[in-house]
């Protein structure tokens, strides 16, 4: 870990490692202070061993917490800690109780310096103290001791450091996979709405290509047979006339009922509610219920769309935005018109800001000389209705604009609006 990764926090009342790792250090300190004060030579202690103790005491609390702190300002605190630590066990009391002190500056040096300058820092703090003992003919074991203590102290704080740095990646990697499974899900409704859209297509395609095989094929061999029928019926006189006569009319209904499938094959659709029932069928979620009136399907093109269209931003956004696991769609006829109303039961919006969705179907429906609105009521959920004419001026232009104004399948309404 680079120490341009690490930045410093303030304390929070809940960092529960932090407050452990203040009161363990300021019950160390206390320790070292009391045995001094309560030492028989309490009265060979100088003061500024107490002005050094008391500094010690002030930076380490700077330095605590539970996040790496690598700022100018926190490396120039753990150096003036560092020294009044090292200078207090060599003004009095390397031999007793004066080397806990730089337990302490071990218990912080993982939170301030990478590792490899703290394992060399141990390393000179264990050096100084026994050159402390040995000057003091002290033995100097004891500086082996500590030296321990300060390695494991400072062990003990790079595991903390580097379980904290794996938990921040992993909250990293959580929030980016859940930004791509967000992406994945907007991908997969574009697929599916594709899907849905190529297999009209190729129905359209294949009803095409029957109508024209009818049409060049047997069409024109009925016309060529009943072309033979009127050259024959001249040919001929008697009984057999009659008989030629019958096969005439025979061959002009064929090809009469002909052109009518013809037509029929190259005119046939599917009903906006079944295009509205296909919809629902084919996404997971929400489950809807509907409820749609047989006047949509003797609605003009253009209203019968802008309906199917809003049914499926709808629906979209309520799987996509509210959470939502039940929605239901509610198209009426009256006199006035057509009104339709989308309802699901999601999270709903507290702030209603619309986005792109809400924008493009008021634009679809204004151009129709109808209107929009939405709501989210108090107890969950989000409500879209719409009440659109039959009959509408020209000045709407349904068959070029709707099209214009028809936004992407499944486009964020607004980041808070979800339905």
């Amino acid at each position: 870990m680079s120490g341009g990764e690490w930045r410093a926090v303030p304390w929070r009342k809940d960092d529960f490692v932090a407050w452990g790792a203040a009161l363990g250090g300021v019950a160390t300190w206390i320790g070292v202070v009391a045995s001094a004060a309560l030492n028989y030579r309490r009265g060979d202690v100088p003061f500024l061993w107490w002005v050094l103790c008391f500094i010690v005491l002030v930076t380490f609390l700077a330095l605590g917490g539970s996040t790496p702190r690598t700022s100018t300002r926190d490396r120039v605190l753990f150096t003036i800690l560092t020294l009044s630590a090292i200078t207090a066990c060599g003004v009095w009391g390397a031999d007793l109780m004066s080397g806990v002190l730089l337990v302490l500056v071990a218990g912080v040096a993982g939170w301030v310096v990478p590792p490899r300058v703290s394992i060399p820092l141990m390393l000179a703090m264990t050096a100084a103290l026994a050159l402390f003992m040995w000057q003091r003919n002290s033995t100097v074991v004891w500086a082996l001791l500590y030296g321990s203590l300060l390695f494991f102290a400072s062990l003990m704080v790079q595991v903390v450091v580097r379980e904290q740095a794996a938990r921040r990646i992993a909250a990293t990697v959580a929030a980016e996979l859940e930004v791509a499974n967000a992406r994945l899900l907007g991908a997969n409704d574009a697929l599916r709405e594709a899907h849905t859209r190529l297999a009209e297509a190729s129905k359209a395609e294949e009803r095409l290509r029957i109508s024209r095989d009818l049409h060049d094929g047997m069409g024109n061999q009925l016309t060529a047979l009943s072309l033979q029928l009127d050259l024959i019926g001249r040919l001929v006189d008697g009984p057999a006339s009659d008989h030629v006569s019958q096969a005439k009319v025979l061959t002009t209904e064929l090809i009469r009922d002909t052109r009518g499938v013809v037509s029929q094959l190259r005119d046939t659709r599917v009903s906006p509610r079944d295009r509205i029932a296909r919809l629902a069928r084919s996404m997971p979620r929400p489950k809807t219920s509907l409820d749609l009136a047989e006047a949509l399907d003797e609605a003009p093109d253009a209203v019968a769309e802008t309906v199917v269209r809003l049914v499926q931003e709808s629906l979209t956004n309520a799987a996509r935005h509210s959470d939502a696991e039940h929605a239901w769609v509610v198209l009426s006829s009256s006199a006035e018109g057509l009104r339709l109303q989308v309802r699901d039961d999601g999270k709903g919006a507290p702030t209603l800001v619309p986005g792109n969705g809400l924008s493009g179907m008021a634009e679809r429906v204004a151009l129709l000389g109808g209107e929009l609105t939405w709501s989210s009521p108090a107890a969950g959920g989000f409500v879209v209705t719409a009440t659109i004419p039959l009959t509408f001026g020209a000045a709407s232009s349904p068959s070029e604009p709707v099209a214009e104004v028809a936004h992407g399948i499944g486009s964020p309404m607004s980041d808070s609006v979800p339905g």
